[in-house]
């Protein structure tokens, strides 16, 4: 952002910002949890308690499974 830009334009951009992440949170988020395409894969992590938040899942055995069978794959890919 240029220095030279007004403290109150500098302001409205951090509120524009905090205010899109909040609607992310709150209003977007929730809706696509609620859409036909993904409630089925949010239902499957919400019944086996899987930390959907985690970058790597290294504590779950499904996932450990999964890696292999990716890894297998791409190793192993007809070329």
């Amino acid at each position: 952002m240029d220095p030279n830009s007004s403290l109150s334009k500098r302001i409205g951009g951090l509120l524009a910002s905090i205010a899109g992440c909040l609607l992310m949170i709150y209003v977007i988020g929730p809706w696509l949890d609620s859409l036909d395409a993904i409630k089925p894969l949010a239902d499957f992590i919400e019944e086996r308690d899987i930390n959907a938040n985690a970058y790597y899942y290294t504590e779950v055995a499904e996932f450990s499974d999964a890696e292999l069978n990716m890894k297998n794959t791409m190793t192993y890919m007809p070329k």
